[in-house]
């Protein structure tokens, strides 16, 4: 099939511009960082599917890397804490489903999330934690999902909170993220201190508490 010949893996690159799917993190100097330790970002880095010198990952043996247009990113909400509710903190489950017919592949690391739409994207700063441990390569046959934990600050009419326009971005394509609030409509805005887990296999021990 001509899509499926088209597929490379990704490289990675560090520095300004939108921000790659499942990235392992960035230093400051621009160089690509281990998935060991917290990083703090502000800034997008940039990512493309041909092969390289210093690409990221080059390849899961005869299984692809994952493509955006593969894969279908779900926030979901989980119900608060009577002390959750009091602290204004927000904890939500990561969910990325592989909607295609294929096995492919996620690299190790997190899942940046952002905010604006297909020609206007923006990060959303995020701090990146080992949690619940270190990031692993994660093969997804059709129909199965990733996870990972996050979890924000949010009061009700935050200025520049938001809870609409909300995606991930893969090198230059943006995905949009549906966003999941509870039964009873409640969905809180991302405010700021928004903290992104590494992607898992299973949704057991993500949610931060």
């Amino acid at each position: 099939m001509q899509f499926k010949n088209l597929r490379t893996t990704a490289a990675l690159a560090c520095g300004g511009g939108m921000i790659a799917l499942a990235l392992t993190g960035c230093n400051a100097d621009g160089t690509a960082s281990t998935a060991s330790g917290s990083t703090k970002t502000t800034a997008a880095a940039n990512s493309s599917r041909d092969k390289g010198p210093g690409a990221a990952h080059t390849g899961q043996g005869d299984t692809p890397q994952c493509m955006a247009s593969e894969l279908n990113p779900e926030l979901q909400l989980q119900p608060p804490n009577s002390n959750e509710e009091e602290a204004e903190k927000a904890i939500a489950t990561l969910i990325l489903t592989n909607r295609s017919g294929e096995t492919c592949y996620l690299p190790t690391g997190w899942v940046p999330i952002g905010k604006g739409g297909q020609n206007n994207y923006t990060a959303i700063p995020s701090t990146r934690v080992n949690y619940p441990g270190t990031g692993r390569t994660i093969t997804l046959r059709p129909g199965t999902s990733a996870f990972a934990g996050t979890k924000w600050h949010t009061t009700k009419g935050c200025p520049g909170g938001t809870t609409d326009g909300l995606g991930v971005a893969w090198g230059a394509t943006w995905t949009p993220l549906t966003y999941h609030g509870l039964d009873d409509g409640y969905q809180p805005p991302i405010c700021d201190s928004l903290t992104l887990g590494t992607l898992q296999p299973t949704m057991n021990g993500v949610n931060f508490t």
